[in-house]
């Protein structure tokens, strides 16, 4: 019996010894891909990176794996970018059911581009990599958030500053050059409906529901055109669809005497500030996902879905 005792307690420490050495290794190997990637990835196309990025959160989130360690490939940032949003939340929507879209919505209905492409975001774990996430990397996150919920949409890709160099215009003829983006989307795609401008704001706040947290989000209306109030109706409804669900993440609308910001092109143009600079990016992402069930609330009532 005692010798019996003495091999199941040599036993015990040997499968306690092989868990330790198994967790050492883990992290040594994590540790070192980590520091090896960090020399390997490449920066640079700034825009795409922020586009992969976008990407990777709506697609990658949850889905890290001992096996994605063992096997990183050097050549493809997947396995980093899960690792970078592993602090990311995947969110559910707090209705039993979300509206309905029609699933027979085949062409893209929805513009999301950026006047102010440059304005950024606190790149919190991203700066040691040289990242710093933008306003476009929220337009993406919007596309694919919507995209999950079968809606198309088109996110801009062209350069403002190009546009802008080109016709001598300064940075405050920004909605000038989107202007001419705006006349080509709509002559490009005929089935667009809705016109979204993602900024970010000048003051940084967050709100937390549920232990999210998000980056606070405020609709603007440019009162300097005669069609104004149609503009307005649409932001309203989106408003009230936010107040009611997710109060705290949402300012109230901020009404610009002196600003058209392109809503007299279409009483569907959106103007939305989503946080601030000193906001994080995760922050940021997760307030995406509540602007994208909103679109899937107004766009379903639309439709009559």
């Amino acid at each position: 019996m005692k010798k019996r005792f003495v091999a199941r307690k040599k036993n015990k420490y040997l499968v306690l010894k092989i868990i330790i050495c198994i967790l050492i290794a883990y992290f040594s190997c994590f540790i070192t891909v980590k520091i090896l990637f960090k020399n390997k990835i490449s920066l640079t196309d700034e825009k795409r990176v922020n586009e992969y990025l976008a990407l990777a959160s709506n697609n990658m989130l949850g889905e890290i794996s001992i096996i994605d360690l063992m096997n990183m490939n050097l050549s493809s940032p997947d396995t980093f970018l899960k690792l970078s949003f592993s602090n990311f939340k995947k969110l559910e929507y707090n209705l039993e059911e979300t509206t309905k879209v029609s699933k027979e919505i085949k062409e893209p209905i929805i513009y999301i581009y950026n006047s102010h492409q440059t304005e950024d975001y606190e790149p919190g774990a991203l700066k040691e990599y040289n990242i710093t996430p933008t306003v476009y990397m929220a337009s993406v996150m919007l596309e694919k958030a919507l995209e999950k919920k079968g809606i198309i949409s088109v996110v801009e890709e062209a350069n403002i500053k190009e546009i802008l160099n080109l016709n001598g215009w300064s940075y405050s003829g920004s909605y000038l050059a989107s202007r001419i983006l705006l006349e080509d989307v709509i002559n490009t795609y005929p089935s667009i409906k809705y016109f979204i401008d993602i900024h970010r704001d000048s003051i940084s706040g967050t709100a937390t529901i549920d232990n999210v947290v998000y980056a606070k989000m405020m609709f603007v209306i440019g009162l300097d055109h005669d069609t104004y109030k149609e503009n307005e109706k649409l932001v309203q409804r989106l408003q009230e669809y936010l107040k009611n669900n997710y109060s705290e993440a949402i300012k109230n609308i901020y009404y610009a005497k002196n600003g058209k910001f392109n809503q007299d092109f279409n009483a569907n143009t959106i103007l939305i500030e989503i946080g601030g600079q000193k906001n994080k990016i995760d922050e940021v992402y997760n307030s995406v996902n509540l602007l994208a069930e909103a679109l899937v609330s107004e766009i379903g009532e639309q439709s009559g879905n």
